[in-house]
């Protein structure tokens, strides 16, 4: 089977969804198939498994590249000649639809966010009566434009009707694993990892730290990661212990952070899965979630492992407070890691794929 994936927002710095298109097409060689990603770049490019097309960066200092050669995504397309097609990217669906139909390829689409809890976030400028039937509009396009709609979590699925499928991606526990020895601190340890944008709120992080302190807490913050809200937070944080150690590539660096921590907190409120959440609950670190959001579903099934409050800086405190310094914490959190490993993802996308390849040859036999 040849697996042709479609991506905007790829990019050395990017985050989960990198982290899922990359393990996923290694997981599809690895078990015999021909796996094709295609992504922005700087240059048209082949780069092994990798086909990068020329991009603009997004003028957001994000450092992200958008494809906006409709007719060179298609033509990529017709030369690979792919059994199926796995877009990570609503725009690039909506342009392979036609193409996909007129050629009877499939689609299976993988929805990475949920419009409507991040989008009022990025754009708070917007009046809800604007963005509430645009994003429902693009929710109804994403599930109608597509052979199968895939999500990570519930949280996810709920933007759509019926049809998506949920399947929970997974974590590296080699990678991510309890470290063999932990320095005993004499401070509270926190850790936040994530880009510094206003959807993943690491703000709430800061906030927590100082609400710590306020209750007499001894604690300190690091913050793994880097983006657009960095200056601010370095001046929210300016008279608290908090350490910015930027975007760490080494994976075995992140680990270590995490590992090192006594709570993880994240802080988003739109995170439809939260690969971070569950490279802390590999390395054994309890988390602190938002209510609600995807990362809240892991821990409620894996009791022990962490908790979820609103995003309010006094919930979270209280929360890290309760879920600090116990054995059985970081046992739970370990567990529950374990019940995700990628294997179990990329053997239900393979058999999501194949099902879609053989309806399709199925109504191309019946019809002639």
């Amino acid at each position: 089977m040849r697996i042709v994936q479609l991506a905007n927002f790829h990019s050395p710095t990017s985050g989960g969804l990198r982290v899922a298109v990359d393990t996923l097409r290694a997981g599809y060689l690895d078990a015999g198939h021909d796996c094709v990603l295609v992504a922005p770049g700087p240059v048209d490019e082949i780069d092994g498994t990798v086909r990068r097309l020329r991009a603009p960066r997004l003028p957001n200092r994000s450092g992200y590249r958008v494809i906006l050669r409709r007719k060179a995504v298609l033509a990529v397309l017709d030369e690979l000649r792919p059994d199926v097609v796995e877009v990570h990217d609503k725009l690039l669906q909506q342009w392979v639809w036609a193409w996909s139909r007129a050629r009877r390829v499939p689609v299976v689409a993988m929805s990475h966010e949920r419009l409507t809890r991040s989008l009022p976030m990025l754009m708070p400028f917007a009046p809800d009566r604007v963005l509430r039937p645009a994003t429902e509009a693009l929710a109804r396009r994403t599930e109608t434009r597509c052979d199968v709609l895939v999500t990570c979590s519930r949280f996810a699925a709920a933007e759509f009707g019926q049809r998506a499928l949920v399947v929970p991606l997974g974590v590296d526990l080699e990678t991510f694993r309890p470290p063999a020895h932990r320095e005993p601190g004499r401070r509270l340890r926190l850790v936040v990892v994530g880009r510094l944008s206003a959807e993943k709120r690491p703000d709430l992080a800061v906030q927590t730290l100082r609400a710590l302190h306020a209750d007499g807490v001894d604690g300190e913050l690091t913050v793994v990661g880097d983006g657009p809200m960095r200056p601010a937070l370095a001046r929210l944080a300016r008279d608290l212990p908090v350490g910015f150690v930027g975007h760490l590539r080494d994976r075995v660096a992140v680990a270590a952070a995490l590992g090192a921590a006594d709570v993880a907190l994240v802080c988003a409120p739109a995170e439809t899965f939260g690969l971070a959440a569950l490279e802390a609950l590999a390395c054994a670190t309890p988390i602190v979630a938002v209510a609600g959001a995807a990362p809240a579903e892991i821990v409620a099934a894996h009791p022990g492992a962490g908790t979820s409050v609103g995003p309010d800086p006094a919930a979270f405190a209280r929360a890290v407070a309760r879920l600090s310094g116990t054995l059985h914490r970081r046992e739970a959190a370990r567990a529950c890691a374990e019940a995700y490993p990628w294997s179990a993802t990329v053997a239900t996308m393979l058999a999501v794929h194949a099902e879609v390849v053989r309806r399709a040859d199925a109504t191309i036999t019946a019809t002639g």
